[in-house]
């Protein structure tokens, strides 16, 4: 996502059954075409509402020739977004991950999830997984050498692993993907699946810190996500020997304040994954009358009957 863009930007035609039954042909593999309404953005994203999609033309990429990749340790988001610049800098669009994740959740992992290591000889209280990539063979690791040398001597970060073989870089990936398998067994969670404008990650995680602490004292916060494009997990667990039943019993009201906090900051409470059913009446608070009218007219136009997927999007 960070390098290639999401998926609106990749996908350049498809094929989908309509409610009606009839089948739409849009498979032109084109850069541009002004001639009306994108049908096919109108169907991604749009959670089955508008059709079944059979068939896609998706933008491809050459595989790199060299990789790299590296985990270091900082003290804080702020200072995440900082070295996010200078991985660009240093980088340019070759930054293709840039994975923040607290102490908390790299706890979690380590103490859940077997055969893992903590990937640095201290603790840091936050940790960021940078993968840099290159058409050339070298240039990406040139690149990321670059960079930490620079953000060692500043002081930005505070130390940083770089993997020398595709094994070690599976294992620093694997510190970051088991990040919600590393949770579950710590009980009952209220998941977030945010997007703020990139500037403004590290104020978010502040201010919805500083909001749940107050709201449930002792509760464990992690935060963790693609940082680089704006999206952030953030996911509040009950305090350490609490009640599951308890803390699940308040986590619409909890959600409510992360995502007032994201639509403060003008940012979105579903980045990844879609509304589905839990999070329809959150939208409904977010959106205003005029866009929800004009998304309800064209499900109508489309779907009359509600017939597909009919518990979602309005």
């Amino acid at each position: 996502m960070l390098r290639f863009g999401p998926t609106r930007d990749l996908v350049l035609g498809l094929e989908a059954v309509l409610p009606n039954g009839k089948v739409w042909s849009g498979l032109k593999r084109l850069r541009k075409d002004n001639t009306g309404y994108d049908l096919k953005q109108l169907l991604i994203g749009a959670e089955g509402t508008l059709g079944v999609v059979t068939a896609a033309a998706l933008k491809l990429f050459p595989l790199p020739a060299d990789k790299a990749t590296a985990m270091v340790g900082l003290a804080s988001p702020h200072a995440a977004m900082s070295l996010l610049i200078q991985a660009k800098d240093a980088a340019g669009a070759g930054v293709e991950a840039f994975e923040l994740m607290g102490r908390r959740g790299l706890d979690f992992v380590l103490k859940n999830i077997p055969d893992q290591r903590d990937p640095l000889a201290g603790s840091h209280p936050w940790y960021v997984l940078i993968e840099i990539t290159a058409g050339i063979p070298g240039a990406a690791a040139s690149a990321l050498e670059r960079l930490l040398s620079r953000a060692l001597e500043s002081g930005l970060i505070a130390d940083a692993v770089v993997a020398q073989t595709e094994a070690q870089a599976r294992a620093l990936w694997s510190l970051r993907e088991n990040q919600s398998p590393g949770q579950k067994p710590e009980g009952a969670t209220w998941k977030h699946d945010v997007s703020v404008p990139i500037r403004q990650v590290a104020r978010f995680i502040d201010r919805a810190s500083e909001a749940m602490l107050a709201f449930v004292p002792g509760c464990r916060i992690t935060a963790f996500g693609h940082v680089g494009d704006g999206n952030i997990h953030y996911d509040v667990i009950r305090p350490d020997g609490g009640d599951d039943a308890a803390h699940a019993a308040r986590r619409e009201a909890g959600s409510r304040i992360v995502h007032d906090i994201v639509a403060d900051l003008g940012g979105s409470i579903s980045a990844e994954h879609g509304l589905g059913t839990m999070k329809t009446e959150d939208a409904r608070r977010y959106k205003t009358e005029v866009e929800i009218a004009a998304l309800s007219a064209i499900r109508q136009s489309l779907d009359p009957k509600r017939i597909m997927n009919p518990r979602v999007l309005f």
